[in-house]
């Protein structure tokens, strides 16, 4: 049984690599393993080091992280050290400040660990501590990255575009909730209204005798919110096609030729996968992308559940938006629709979203076009294309 030394440096963590390599004098550290957990104000550390003689030697400490350039990355060392962290909303920003200081940065799915490995005790130490031991394990057992649940860190212009998206559905769910807040005043008063009213003004209406005034003052702060929201949306969504079009051109050509995804959905399918290459099979793809259902057999029963939640959904979302034109454009979508149109409706939708998945995967591993593609439906979206290229140059 290998000896373990431990240190406590307290809660600054100020020690540099050069006095962590004597802290066994006579031994040469082999390698060096960080776990990390990430908060806005703080991170916490645990550090494994393998000695040449086969002992582990410890370090843990907490460094503020308006310090992490000055306390936290004079620790790290570009031979043999690695650093794992949580997936969050700032683990990308993180690994990127990180990783040229160190061998490698591993981002993890933090659902998926946690259920493999965060039992008893929970603490920001307990969880430094296991994230740098399963990291130790994981780098010198040799596994493949398949066998972790390695979240990949998307390069600056994809995350950029996801960062948008996210504005952008924001606000989507806002003008829906606006348009909703308004058919509400008019539905309490019994007063018909018309899809297109907020298309062509509530004026024609503000002055019906069963509005009150306290209606009126809402009905037009909700149109100037309504308003507005409507046109940071479509700021949004060209900076979104600027971005994503200038990033992922080629592979925007291609899946545009499929009848019923748009330049948006494209733009957004490629900022969710960054890259065909990294996926070994569409199934892998598929899974990542949140539409494989769950299943769960035992003996001779099988149940199939919901979708499973782990990955990202952005993409089903988007596809599921134009997914009724999808279905039209191809036959073969069509005749599976009908041949299991006595199923849920919600199943029928995932399989078919998770169906076209697949043919988006194999166009781009193929770079092909969409076989039953409509040339002049796919000319009208390069056109769209190129004004994009032409405007965000």
């Amino acid at each position: 049984m290998p000896k373990t030394y431990v240190q406590n440096n307290g809660e600054k963590g100020m020690d540099t690599m050069d006095e962590r390599k004597k802290l066994d004098a006579g031994s040469e550290v082999k390698g060096i393993y960080y776990g990390v957990d990430l908060h806005k104000d703080q991170l916490t550390y645990h550090c494994v080091m393998r000695l040449a003689d086969g002992a582990n030697a410890h370090t843990r400490g907490v460094v503020s992280t308006d310090r992490i350039s000055e306390d936290f990355i004079p620790m790290l060392d570009k031979t043999s050290c690695y650093v794992i962290v949580e997936a969050a909303c700032s683990a990308f920003f993180f690994s990127g400040l990180i990783e040229g200081h160190c061998t490698r940065v591993i981002t993890i799915n933090p659902i998926a660990f946690k259920e493999l490995y965060a039992t008893g005790k929970k603490t920001d130490k307990i969880d430094a501590k296991k994230l740098a031991n399963r990291l130790q394990y994981f780098i010198e057992s040799g596994d493949k990255d398949d066998d972790f649940p390695i979240v990949t860190v998307p390069d600056g212009e994809a995350q950029k575009v996801r960062k948008l998206v996210s504005s952008y559905e924001f606000l989507v769910k806002q003008i829906t909730k606006l348009k909703n807040h308004i058919k509400a005043i008019f539905r309490a008063k019994i007063i018909d209204f018309p899809e297109d009213t907020l298309e062509s003004g509530l004026e024609c209406i503000l002055d019906h005798p069963r509005l009150d005034e306290a209606d009126r003052i809402m009905l037009k702060t909700f149109k100037t919110m309504y308003e507005t929201t409507l046109a940071e949306k479509e700021t949004i969504k060209k900076a979104i096609l600027g971005i994503g079009a200038r990033r992922f051109s080629k592979e925007i050509g291609i899946l545009s030729s499929y009848t019923g995804v748009s330049v948006m959905g494209a733009v957004v399918f490629m900022s969710d996968i960054v890259s065909i290459d990294r996926f070994k099979s569409y199934r892998h793809m598929t899974s990542y992308l949140a539409s494989v259902g769950k299943v769960d057999a035992s003996g001779n029963s099988t149940r199939n559940g919901g979708l499973n939640k782990r990955g990202r959904r952005t993409s089903y979302r988007f596809i599921l938006q134009g997914l009724e034109h999808i279905v039209q454009g191809n036959k073969h979508l069509q005749s599976f629709k009908e041949r299991h149109k006595s199923k849920k409706g919600n199943k029928i939708r995932g399989a078919l979203v998770r169906k076209t998945f697949v043919t988006m995967f194999y166009m781009l591993k193929n770079e092909e076009e969409y076989r039953f593609v409509k040339k002049s439906l796919h000319d009208k979206k390069l056109r769209e294309i190129e004004k994009i290229l032409a405007k965000a140059a």
